[in-house]
């Protein structure tokens, strides 16, 4: 074969194999959208956020994998100097309504701070997290979304039952104590305490699949 002959069959498998890759990666490209997981509604009550304590505050369900790029919470504070700092992780549900026992999923490595402020809502704030410190979720199923904080300052709304458990809405919030210099252990307390204060205002948004 000449070389000439062989250049333009390198060139059309060239042509070809971009073709072909092109085809491939604009489906994959395009299925990924932006969705919010989690309470999306101001509820009726609030609770201040504990010192050192892993809590998690709401429970949420993705369809399939999930990149979360925000956090969005209905909170209230005052005389904020900015000092009062969040880490957030995401632990599996049991299957029962609750993360006890189950592995953390993922966590932010940076802390991200209340706003300076002499007075701050109630509403909503979002924490968007840097482009590198992203939540990864692998797969479809129930998670909840977890708070770590240094101090107990600022309250986040939440729903609460009164009379009677609301199994179609409300369910119980779980925590346990962990300090905030040591981040998120890697698997949610077997024996946490509980409120039955959940869902908290908070949400998540994420690039899901």
């Amino acid at each position: 074969m000449h070389s000439r002959s062989k250049c333009r069959v390198i060139i059309y498998l060239i042509v070809l194999i971009t073709i072909v890759a092109t085809q491939i990666a604009i489906p994959h490209a395009f299925a990924a959208v932006v969705m919010n997981f989690g309470d999306q509604n101001i509820e009726q009550w609030s609770s201040i956020i504990g010192a050192n304590m892993v809590q998690a505050y709401t429970m949420f369900t993705v369809p399939g994998p999930a990149i979360i790029q925000s956090v969005s919470m209905y909170m209230q504070y005052s005389g904020s100097d900015g000092t009062q700092c969040l880490k957030f992780g995401i632990y599996l549900d049991n299957g029962n309504g609750s993360p006890a026992g189950q592995p953390l999923v993922s966590a932010t490595l940076n802390s991200y701070c209340l706003h300076g402020s002499a007075s701050w809502g109630p509403a909503w704030e979002t924490f968007r997290l840097r482009p590198n410190d992203t939540l990864g979720i692998p797969s479809a199923g129930a998670y909840w979304i977890a708070i770590l904080a240094p101090y107990s300052y600022g309250s986040v709304h939440h729903y609460a039952y009164t009379s009677s458990y609301d199994f179609t809405y409300g369910y119980a919030s779980y925590f346990f104590y962990s300090p905030y210099a040591n981040g998120f252990p890697i698997s949610f307390s077997t024996q946490p305490a509980w409120e039955g204060n959940g869902p908290y205002s908070i949400y998540v948004t994420a690039l899901a699949a």
